[in-house]
């Protein structure tokens, strides 16, 4: 199940990890009626890439979210 989030939260989530040696979720970016994965997400660059060589600029993201998260629940 997925849940759409927007770039922060995705952001939060990645620092919260990140300083509390948790395990990462799977984030996804949706593209028409596909999710792909994201696979590498770098704060000092201006975008992030899914595993096809996709890509998203964080302002884009920023104007209207595409990112989801993996829905434990």
């Amino acid at each position: 199940n997925m849940e759409h989030i927007t770039l922060k939260e995705m952001f939060d989530i990645l620092i919260d990890c990140i300083l509390n040696n948790k395990e990462q979720p799977f984030f996804y970016y949706k593209r028409e009626n596909e999710y792909v994965l994201i696979q590498e997400v770098d704060l000092m660059d201006s975008r992030f890439r899914t595993v096809d060589d996709d890509f998203s600029e964080y302002k884009w993201e920023l104007e209207e979210s595409n990112i989801y998260v993996e829905n434990e629940k």
